[in-house]
């Protein structure tokens, strides 16, 4: 698991696979966290490597390439249903006129027309994500299944992306 957001994830991940090691959350902070990502510090770094070197495996692609299995890529365009349809209609009329009543700077402008395209991508993954009360279930999510019980079937491993979080909880 890649460690990309801050340090707390790796004594998260520690607290599961070796409770104790890394010790309590505030012990940790106050030992490598803040040290390592507020300040920079390369001995507070090279301190919690040395901890950890001995339970991470890194290998490089080109190290795993040979033994990865060939990548299968299903693309699969679906049709919103017509409710589905009508909530991503309306949904683009209200962001059209948010966008129009705004008095946003240029920058400001930007960020407001990017949370509006957000808004309607999130809505074109499950209509729940966007309008939780609407009890619409979201047409990707009905292929989605259908998918996954052919792989299952089958006794396939896939693994399964959203930019949305959320989004995989549904």
């Amino acid at each position: 698991t890649p460690i990309e957001n801050h340090l707390g994830e790796l004594w998260n991940l520690f607290r599961f696979i070796n409770p104790g090691l890394l010790g309590s959350l505030e012990h940790f902070n106050q030992h490598f966290a803040i040290p390592i990502e507020r300040d920079q510090d390369t001995e507070a770094r090279h301190r919690l490597k040395r901890w950890i070197q001995p339970f991470i495996l890194r290998r490089l692609k080109s190290e795993v390439l040979a033994a990865l299995p060939p990548r299968t890529e299903i693309v699969r365009r679906v049709e919103l249903g017509p409710t589905e349809a009508a909530l991503h209609a309306a949904l683009r009329q209200q962001a059209v006129e948010r966008l129009a009543k705004t008095d946003a700077t240029d920058g400001q402008r930007s960020f407001h027309i990017l949370a509006e395209i957000m808004k309607l991508r999130r809505a074109c993954c499950h209509p729940r994500l966007v309008a939780p009360e609407s009890g619409l279930e979201g047409a990707k999510l009905a292929v989605f299944e259908e998918i996954l019980d052919e792989l299952l079937e089958n006794r396939h491993k896939a693994l399964v992306f959203s930019q949305f979080v959320d989004h995989l909880a549904i």
